[in-house]
């Protein structure tokens, strides 16, 4: 090998070693990365929901995390696979009714579908978050794998918290809607029907209100959108949003969609 390519080489192979042995916690431009946890967040504990075959997901959402909120650490909760070792029916149905998503939705049929292997595995994993939640006694930051958490992630997060009333169960770090959401403070808004769950903060109240509901009988964000404007947990979203989908809706997802044929 010439000299020149050589070089190349071990320029290429420094440059990789590099990469692997690059920090969870990165620092933004122009300053130090801040571990000093914020006092309205501080006692909460963060995870984020990941399968065990997909380690891709969880090294890129701990990253994301770590970079804009270094003070939050964030653990790892395995996902249920709803394919391999699916959640019992107590806690998760198998079939479920668009029915009250048509009485909503225009755009919906009335129709009753098997729920995939993939919701029935997200609605478990997320039942296993709010298991977490229910012993504790401060929220819980709950995100999936496939989340990224945007530069406004700390500040919008620090914010809600602040603005949050006592009666808090809920605050989606999303400000995706089905609906036309208020705003009720510098960040929070009253959503009208809350979309997706890659996202929220969790009371223990509130997790062990969604537990005595068992099992869930809709896709996990349709559960928690359809009871939540039925006013049985007192939710927001946020405005700035904290995070985001890696992708777009049905993009790249490990979760199937069952109600694709009820539109």
């Amino acid at each position: 090998m010439a000299p020149k390519a050589a070089m190349g080489v071990k320029r290429t192979v420094a440059k990789r070693k590099a990469v692997l042995r690059a920090p969870k916690v990165l620092a933004p431009k122009g300053g130090k990365a801040s571990t000093k946890v914020p006092k309205p967040a501080q006692g909460i504990r963060a995870v984020a929901i990941n399968l065990a075959r997909r380690p891709d997901r969880w090294d890129k959402v701990s990253r994301s995390v770590g970079k804009q909120a270094p003070w939050l650490h964030l653990e790892r909760l395995d996902a249920v696979d709803g394919r391999a070792a699916p959640p019992p029916v107590k806690d998760v149905t198998k079939k479920w009714s668009t029915g009250r998503l048509a009485d909503l939705f225009f755009w919906y049929k009335r129709v009753t579908v098997a729920m995939s292997a993939g919701e029935r595995g997200c609605c478990g994993s997320h039942i296993s978050a709010w298991r977490m939640a229910a012993k504790g006694k401060r929220p819980l930051v709950v995100v999936e794998d496939d989340a990224v958490a945007l530069p406004t992630f700390s500040s919008s997060l620090v914010q809600a918290l602040k603005e949050a009333p006592p009666d808090t169960g809920m605050i989606f770090l999303s400000s995706k809607d089905r609906g036309t959401p208020k705003a009720v403070g510098k960040v929070l808004m009253e959503p009208s029907f809350v979309w997706t769950t890659v996202g929220y903060v969790i009371w223990p109240a509130a997790a062990k209100t969604l537990l005595r509901m068992l099992p869930l009988d809709m896709p996990v964000d349709n559960f928690l959108a359809w009871h939540i404007k039925q006013g049985k947990i007192r939710a927001f979203s946020m405005r700035p949003a904290g995070v985001r989908q890696a992708n777009t809706w049905n993009v790249g997802s490990d979760v199937p969609h069952s109600d694709d044929v009820a539109h």
